[in-house]
């Protein structure tokens, strides 16, 4: 009986989603916000190696640039788990989580390049 009292509360709120105006709203304004985010940090980490005349690798150990992919990708995934959380909020209130997620999408990015580079 638990098992499937458990199933209907799960596609309930599966169906909940779907019906969310707002959240739909939410998650492709966080979309736009993150392919602007990558776009930015892209062309801004591209011109500044460019302009460095001395062809040098950076300087961190990649144990750096992992750790900070990972904690860009917990600040991704728990930004998109809190939007989902609150389908029913407005944008306004779902602001912060959507830059936290621009955060973590501009640090991926940075080191993604920078792993790169290397």
């Amino acid at each position: 009986m638990k098992k499937k009292n458990l199933s209907t509360r799960f596609f309930n709120k599966i169906e909940e989603l779907k019906e969310s105006k707002n959240l739909k709203r939410t998650l492709i304004f966080t979309f736009i916000i993150c392919l602007i985010v990558i776009v930015v940090v892209t062309w801004v980490q591209l011109i500044g190696q460019s302009k460095i005349s001395v062809g040098c690798s950076y300087l961190d150990p990649i144990t750096i640039d992992l750790l900070a992919f990972f904690a860009a990708l917990f600040l991704v995934i728990e930004g998109f788990a809190r939007i989902i959380e609150h389908p029913n909020a407005s944008i306004k209130r779902q602001l912060t989580r959507i830059i936290r997620i621009g955060f973590g999408c501009a640090i991926t990015t940075l080191h993604i390049l920078q792993f790169l580079h290397k």
